[in-house]
């Protein structure tokens, strides 16, 4: 069976994702490691928890980030995640009622997975969160009651600037 490690092919280019991937990558190698090395019950619980903790916290991140985003695609991408969580846990269930050979399946399904859902479905999420994110620079607001001349105009990260004259 194949090993899968994370490597600039799989980025997205959003480097909290990629950050959050390289996670989601290390943590199957090391239940890939345990389950081909024979670890013990209790590590490879261990490390299952860990896997599934990482994965399903990073679906809730991602789920987050494209509802602030209002992203067209959120219910499409929302149900790979549902769908993956959903084979997932019926192989952790699986593995931990007894058949080692889940360990196995579960490893070749991330296998499959992983590369395919960070490559097209994240990568047009990160390209709608990064034009998102563009935009929002041009996002401002007045605060207080000084003349129009006398208040400072600030972007969302706090920079000065001048508008325009109206």
């Amino acid at each position: 069976m194949r090993t899968l490690n994370w490597s600039i092919s799989h980025a997205v280019f959003v480097t909290e994702i990629d950050d959050e991937h390289k996670g989601i990558f290390d943590a199957l190698s090391e239940f890939q490691r345990l389950c081909d090395g024979g670890g013990s019950l209790p590590e490879i619980r261990k490390a299952t928890e860990r896997l599934t903790t990482r994965m399903m916290d990073h679906f809730a991140h991602e789920e987050r980030l494209m509802r602030a985003a209002r992203y067209d695609a959120l219910k499409w991408h929302r149900k790979l995640h549902m769908a993956a969580k959903w084979r997932v846990e019926s192989f952790v269930d699986r593995l931990l009622a007894g058949e080692p050979e889940a360990g196995a399946e579960l490893v070749e399904y991330l296998t499959n997975w992983l590369p395919n859902h960070t490559r097209v479905a994240d990568r047009m999420m990160a390209a709608a969160l990064r034009n998102h994110e563009r935009c929002m620079w041009k996002v401002t607001f007045q605060a207080g009651t000084k003349p129009a001349r006398e208040r400072k105009w600030v972007t969302v990260t706090g920079e000065p600037f001048e508008p325009p004259a109206s």
